[in-house]
């Protein structure tokens, strides 16, 4: 029976330098020979993971925005096998929510123009915000009059830190919505609290690339690192968390090292049955 392996990327795979272990690309190759399907479920849209990853990572499927998108790895572009959307009405909505809690926020694009953006700013200052606005330099516009859909996703960069009290406020006031919460990869500290069509997410994405691959959970494995993974970790067959998780996920998970100590080598090493 075939086996599948679902690795996150920032702050999992991908390390503290902007770099992958040249371990963890090893264990990836060692798991193709192997036949094992090697899957990244990343929280990046398409434009964001090509610009970072390696040329030659050797992966065979992406998931890509949390599972807005699903294509077959290298040239995802050419290989699309799903996308999903917010419907104009779905975006007008979100955006009177995200307005009245006063985010600062930004509505990508649906697919192919996932990497462009329009953005609302509700405060005067928030670093994190402008530090994502600077990585997309030429790709974004204010929304003025410009704001339509349909769009792949809301992103909402708060420094709030009462956060379970917040995400259980968003959850509940877009209830017919995923959203979700994960830690900032550009400073590690702010919450972004993202968006998605309903049903959509790592789990639900992977579950439905599994099935088409006829791979039962049971023969399933991921790696992950924050509160975004957390429903794959929970759905695959086993699932670990590196060193650099928060505390209440290494408690609820098998925890292996951190990302800059190739932790994904290490639970690809303690999956179970051995393939090394």
């Amino acid at each position: 029976m075939q086996r599948m392996m679902i690795t996150d990327f920032d702050g999992t795979l991908f390390r503290s330098d902007r770099t992958v272990a040249e371990k963890d690309m090893e264990s990836l190759r060692r798991l193709g020979e192997a036949g094992v399907i090697r899957v990244i479920a990343t929280g990046r849209n398409l434009y964001s993971f090509m610009k970072a990853a390696p040329a030659d990572l050797p992966v065979d499927y992406l998931v890509f925005s949390t599972g807005v998108g699903i294509a077959r790895y290298p040239n995802p572009m050419e290989n699309m096998i799903r996308e999903a959307s917010l419907s104009h009405e779905a975006c007008l909505y979100i955006k009177d929510v995200f307005d009245s809690f006063g985010f600062d926020y930004m509505v990508h694009g649906a697919m192919p123009h996932g990497h462009r953006f329009v953005y609302h700013r509700n405060t005067p200052e928030n670093s994190d915000f402008d530090t994502r606005l600077s990585f997309y330099e030429g790709l974004s516009e204010p929304i003025g009059g410009r704001f339509s859909g349909p769009a792949s996703q809301f992103l909402a960069i708060t420094p709030e830190t009462r956060v379970s009290d917040l995400f259980a406020s968003v959850s509940e006031a877009l209830a017919d919505f995923t959203v979700i919460r994960t830690t900032s990869p550009f400073n590690g500290t702010s919450t972004w609290l993202e968006v998605f069509p309903k049903g959509i997410c790592k789990s639900e994405a992977v579950s439905y690339l599994a099935g088409l691959c006829g791979i039962p959970v049971s023969h399933t494995m991921a790696v992950g690192n924050d509160y975004n993974d957390e429903d794959l970790l929970h759905w695959s067959g086993q699932g670990f968390v590196v060193g650099n998780a928060p505390t209440d996920l290494k408690s609820a998970f098998a925890t292996v090292s951190d990302n800059d100590t190739c932790g994904v080598s290490e639970a690809i090493e303690r999956w179970t049955p051995p393939f090394f």
